[in-house]
């Protein structure tokens, strides 16, 4: 089944589409509260991390802090697992990035001209017209930051996205009709090609927040990927131990799935 992504500028409407397309079609909708609870089964650091660090720009030192590379997997992992599930609206997050080449994957932006937005901020938050510009400006500049550090992608890139809409334009309702109906005929697109692709990505996403939350390993370099065979793992070790303790997790994690172990040692 079909699943849908929303990339959004801040206050267009998202969750307005988002949860009206779930009605519609009893899908999941997937935004920050959900993901907040799915981090504290983790455990309240996370939780609270989520809250701190979400869609936001890193500091240098948060940037290369295992801590934050904890969070970043298992964000995306929790992301990659709903989407394996089906029937899903995911939010934010960069999960078009995660998701772009899944062919039943529906990738949209929700766009609006930004005093509109502004206004909508006002009614919303109760605040006055400077600060609603300053938070809405501010908000943008962070998701687009978030986005270029984690992903290295320009966020504003419309290449990354199937569909735009302007909500300014066309009711939140329209625009929700016209998703609904875009997901039912993208279902024929969940080929077993496209499931097996993203079991696998789900599956090393998985592998990588095991090891990134693991305070036995320090590894700032560590990719886990899958390539259409084989989960593989790159990145740079400390030593033997090290090494050898990351493959027995990845391979015990991976089942019955191929591992290539590309890891190095540091000379």
């Amino acid at each position: 089944m079909a699943v849908l992504t929303i990339s959004r500028e801040f206050r267009s409407g998202a969750h307005e589409v988002g949860s009206t397309v779930a009605e519609l079609l009893s899908y999941k909708y997937v935004g920050k509260e959900q993901l907040a609870k799915d981090l504290q089964k983790a455990g309240e650091r996370w939780r609270q991390l989520f809250y701190d660090l979400d869609e936001t720009v890193p500091s240098m030192w948060e940037k290369y802090d295992w801590e934050y590379a904890g969070f970043i997997s298992q964000l995306e992992s929790i992301i990659l697992d709903y989407a394996l599930n089906d029937r899903v609206i995911i939010v934010g997050r960069g999960a078009n990035f995660l998701l772009q080449d899944i062919p039943h994957v529906l990738k949209i932006c929700l766009t609006a001209p930004l005093e509109k937005r502004i206004e909508r901020v006002m009614l919303k938050e109760y605040v006055d017209r400077k600060t609603a510009e300053w938070l809405t400006e501010k908000t943008d500049r962070a998701r687009a930051g978030y986005i270029q550090v984690n992903y290295h992608k320009n966020w504003y890139n419309l290449k990354y996205y199937d569909a735009v809409f302007n909500t300014d334009v066309q009711p939140y309702e329209q625009i929700a009709k016209i998703l609904a109906d875009a997901l039912i005929e993208r279902d024929s697109q969940a080929t077993p090609e496209a499931r097996d692709l993203l079991q696998g990505r789900a599956l090393a996403a998985r592998i990588k927040a095991k090891i990134a939350t693991d305070p036995r390993f320090t590894v700032p370099t560590l990719e886990v990927t899958y390539d259409g065979n084989a989960i593989v793992l790159r990145g740079v070790v400390h030593n033997l131990k090290e090494f050898h303790r990351i493959d027995e997790i990845t391979k015990k994690t991976a089942g019955d799935k191929s591992v290539r172990n590309e890891l190095h040692l540091r000379t």
